[in-house]
């Protein structure tokens, strides 16, 4: 439901601000519920290789158990050297206003079904970098990058080549998945391909 995808742009900085990311922080978004097949640790690892070699980078994480009282999750990011660099947030009711925080949205799930976060992300205008996992490559197309699943280096690669891109170049790159979101994945089209089956099943004249 894509009239459901909107925040501000005050909503965006009133977010950074609370979360005290500066004003040139280039923000790599994670949204979704921990668990092993959604592979968080693969992100942390990703994420770490780019602090290293980016300074302005922040990692932004969203969803249930993505908070501090998740040991595991604490010990990952630790590992990394860089844990002042993560933003994490939790389970929130406001998903657009946090979509719209970030530059960038990264999916890094070892299996998935349709990943729906990914259809917001785009829908919010993000450039995406995601794992071949279920019809995360077949969702962004030509509009994202997607990588192996399991891959750390690759993903850090991945999301290296979409930092290294110029701010505008992302942009036109968020609003080229907001258009393929737009055209392919919405409820009207969604019932427009229902409606399509339908009338090639059913005999002429039978409705």
């Amino acid at each position: 439901d894509l009239a459901r995808l909107r925040a501000s742009d005050e909503q965006r900085n009133t977010l950074r601000l609370q979360c005290s990311l500066e004003h040139d922080a280039v923000v790599i978004g994670y949204l979704g519920r921990f668990h092993p097949v959604k592979d968080q640790q693969n992100f942390v690892r990703a994420a770490g290789f780019l602090a290293g070699q980016r300074a302005n980078t922040r990692l932004m994480m969203v969803g249930s158990q993505l908070d501090a009282s998740n040991l595991q999750l604490a010990e990952w990011i630790r590992a990394t050297g860089h844990a002042d660099r993560f933003v994490l947030l939790g389970e929130r009711t406001d998903v657009p206003v946090c979509l719209s925080a970030m530059d960038v949205f990264c999916l890094s799930s070892r299996t998935e079904g349709f990943p729906n976060v990914v259809a917001e992300a785009m829908a919010m205008g993000l450039p995406c970098v995601v794992t071949d996992v279920g019809d995360a490559a077949m969702l962004v197309a030509d509009t994202g990058v997607v990588v192996p699943k399991e891959d750390s280096r690759a993903l850090a690669a991945a999301l290296e080549s979409v930092l290294a891109m110029a701010p505008d170049a992302r942009r036109q790159m968020g609003q080229r998945a907001k258009e393929r979101v737009t055209t392919e994945f919405s409820m009207k089209r969604a019932c427009e391909r229902f409606d399509s089956i339908y009338q090639q099943a059913m005999p002429q004249g039978s409705i």
